[in-house]
C-alpha cells in the first residue's frame, strides 16, 4: 500500500521529518543528475548536478534491505522540497499527509521533491519492492524547504565531498554550470573556454553526431579516455592567468578562438593519432609464421598527450601573437608531424609516464622540436629518411 506520514519538525516550513513507503517514493522524487533536463538549473542546457545512478548498484542494495531485518536500517534520504511561499508549503504538507501523490504533482509539477542525497538508496529500494509488491519499508526522509536551486547543488556537493570522493569531472562541471556560473574569476574563465571546446560543433573536442567525445561526469566510461576534468585542467596550463589577461584585453573572445584553431590544427596535423585509424595492423608471428591482427593504441587524447600538448599550445599561441604572420601558429604544429603517438614498447616519443605526471617530459620533447627541431635520440630526420629511401 502506497502511504506517506508526516512525523515532525525540526523547523516548521523550513525542515521536517517523514516517512515514505517505495511505490510512493518512485512517484513523488526526482533527482537532477548531469543527463537529466532539470526545470530549476540555472545551467544553459538546464541540466542537473548530480552523476548518473549506476543501476547494477541496485539489485545489490534492493537484496540488502530485503534480508536480515535490513528494512529497518534504511538511513534518511535528504529531499529538496522546491516551494518557499507559506501556503505553498502547507498546500504541499496537507496533500502529503492525505498520501495525495497525483495532487502533488499537478499543483507543482513533477520535479518538485528533488533527492539531494540518497539517490542510489531510494532506488534500490524502489527496485526492491517492484520486485517483491509487499516489501513496503518505512523509508525516513528529512524534507528541506525554501532551497534555490544553487543551494541544493552546494548542499550535494558538501555532502559528497566530505563523505566519498565525487570525480573531480563532476564537481568542476556544477561549478561551471550551476554554483559559479555567474563568477568572473579566472578559474570559471578557464572552465567557460573548456566548455566550449567541449560542447561547441565547431571544437575537434565537440559532439560527433550529437554524442559528447568527452566525459563530462567522471563516471568510468571507456568510450571517452578524456573527462571534462582532464581537459580543463590542461587548459588552465594552456592559458596561464597573465597570458589570458592579455588575450582577453585585445579580444575577449580571443582565447576559445586560439584554443579551437590551435587543437584543429593538431587534429589535421596528427589525423591518424586523433581519429584512431588505422585501428590495427597485421604482424608475422616469428614462431608459427602466421599473420595476425594487433590492436593499435595512440596516446595523444591520453591525459599525458592532452596535458603535453596544451602546455605546449601556450608557448605556440604566444608565439603566434608576438608574430608578423598570419599562420605563424600553423606553421609551428605542423611539425607535430614528425611525431609518433602510438602507445607501444620502443617508442621514444612515448617513453614518458602516464597523465600529468608524464606530461612534463613530453612537453619538453615536442617543445624541442617544434623550435629546434631536435628528435628524440634514434629518430631520424625527414631528410635522412628520404636519403635512406
Amino acid at each position: 500500500m502506497s502511504s506517506t506520514r508526516m512525523l515532525g519538525h525540526v523547523e516548521h516550513r523550513r525542515v521536517h521529518v517523514a516517512v515514505v513507503t517505495p511505490p510512493v517514493a518512485r512517484d513523488l522524487f526526482f533527482v537532477s543528475t548531469y543527463e537529466t533536463t532539470d526545470p530549476k538549473s540555472n545551467a544553459g542546457d538546464k541540466h542537473g548536478y548530480q552523476r548518473p545512478p549506476n543501476e547494477s548498484r541496485f539489485p545489490e542494495i534492493a537484496r540488502y534491505f530485503r534480508e536480515n531485518d535490513h528494512q529497518f536500517l534504511i538511513t534518511p534520504l535528504i529531499v529538496s522540497v522546491r516551494l518557499s511561499d507559506p501556503a505553498d508549503i502547507d498546500r504541499f504538507m496537507a496533500l502529503f499527509e492525505a498520501n495525495d501523490i497525483p495532487a502533488i504533482r499537478r499543483a507543482f509539477g513533477e520535479g518538485v521533491a528533488s533527492v539531494v542525497d540518497g539517490q542510489h538508496r531510494f532506488r534500490g529500494l524502489v527496485h526492491a519492492w517492484e520486485q517483491q509488491s509487499d516489501f513496503l519499508p518505512s523509508i525516513p526522509v528529512m524534507l528541506f524547504f525554501g532551497l534555490s536551486f544553487v543551494d541544493e547543488a552546494e548542499l550535494f556537493n558538501t555532502i559528497n565531498v566530505t563523505q566519498r570522493k565525487l570525480p573531480k569531472a563532476l564537481i568542476e562541471t556544477t561549478k561551471g554550470d550551476i554554483t559559479e556560473a555567474d563568477s568572473d574569476k579566472y578559474a570559471q574563465r578557464v572552465r567557460r573556454i573548456s566548455f566550449s571546446l567541449c560542447r561547441d560543433n565547431d571544437s575537434v573536442w565537440g559532439p560527433v553526431d550529437g554524442n559528447p567525445q568527452v566525459n563530462m561526469t567522471g563516471v568510468r566510461d571507456p568510450d571517452k579516455a578524456v573527462t571534462y576534468e582532464g581537459l580543463r585542467r590542461s587548459t588552465s596550463n594552456m592559458f596561464p592567468v597573465e597570458l589570458l589577461e592579455r588575450l582577453e584585453a585585445l579580444d575577449p573572445e580571443l582565447p576559445i578562438k586560439l584554443a579551437k584553431r590551435y587543437w584543429r590544427r593538431v587534429a589535421e596535423t596528427c589525423r591518424e593519432a586523433w581519429t584512431g585509424q588505422p585501428s590495427s595492423r597485421t604482424v608475422l608471428d616469428e614462431v608459427t609464421g602466421e599473420e595476425h591482427s594487433v590492436a593499435i593504441r595512440y596516446r595523444i587524447k591520453d591525459l599525458v598527450g592532452v596535458a603535453a600538448l596544451a602546455k605546449l599550445g601556450k608557448d605556440i599561441i604566444t608565439s603566434q601573437i608576438e608574430s608578423r604572420e598570419a599562420n605563424r601558429l600553423e606553421d609551428l604544429v605542423d611539425k607535430l608531424v614528425a611525431v609518433d603517438w602510438e602507445k607501444r614498447e620502443g617508442n621514444p616519443w612515448m617513453g614518458s609516464q602516464a597523465g600529468f605526471a608524464g606530461q612534463k617530459d613530453l612537453y619538453h620533447m615536442l617543445h624541442r622540436l617544434v623550435y629546434t627541431e631536435e628528435r628524440p635520440e634514434g629518430v631520424p630526420a625527414p631528410a635522412e629518411v628520404t636519403e635512406a629511401a
